[in-house]
């Protein structure tokens, strides 16, 4: 009988430091992207969101 074949190495996993520094600059992404967002809004006020309608139940 043949032994069985060796798994893939597993990658390794990140440390806590690398996935806080992932986690900031993630965030800060988010942060620029919503920025950018609200000053083209307000640069465009033709393109206001129409309210939500509301629950009459």
């Amino acid at each position: 009988m043949t032994p069985p074949p060796n798994p893939a190495p597993r990658p390794r996993s990140a440390s806590p430091a690398e996935r806080s520094e992932e986690f900031a600059a993630h965030q800060q992404k988010l942060k620029d992207e919503a920025a950018a967002r609200r000053k083209a809004a307000e640069s465009d006020p033709a393109a206001k969101p129409k309210p939500r309608p509301t629950s009459s139940g």
